[in-house]
């Protein structure tokens, strides 16, 4: 998905927004960062990757769940304030 669309972070400016990658935890930053700087050295000023918290074991027995339980919140593209 993010190679397809390279473009879109080369044309970015580098001083304004930070696009926000949420994933699960199934997935290696160090990685995908890895790969994506050989496609274009640059992408990490205009990105940063975040991972989901995974649901406590406390919280997955307060809603009876067990096994495998999906995470709520996972690849979320989202924009956050360079400076943060």
């Amino acid at each position: 998905m993010l190679t397809i669309n390279i473009d879109y972070f080369k044309s970015k400016p580098d001083d304004i927004t930070l696009t926000t990658i949420l994933l699960d935890s199934g997935y290696h930053i160090e990685k995908l960062t890895t790969d994506l700087q050989k496609v274009y050295p640059e992408i990490m000023t205009k990105i940063r990757f975040e991972i989901s918290p995974k649901v406590s074991k406390q919280k997955q027995a307060e809603k009876g769940l067990s096994g495998f339980v999906v995470v709520p919140t996972r690849w979320v593209i989202g924009l956050k304030d360079a400076k943060s």
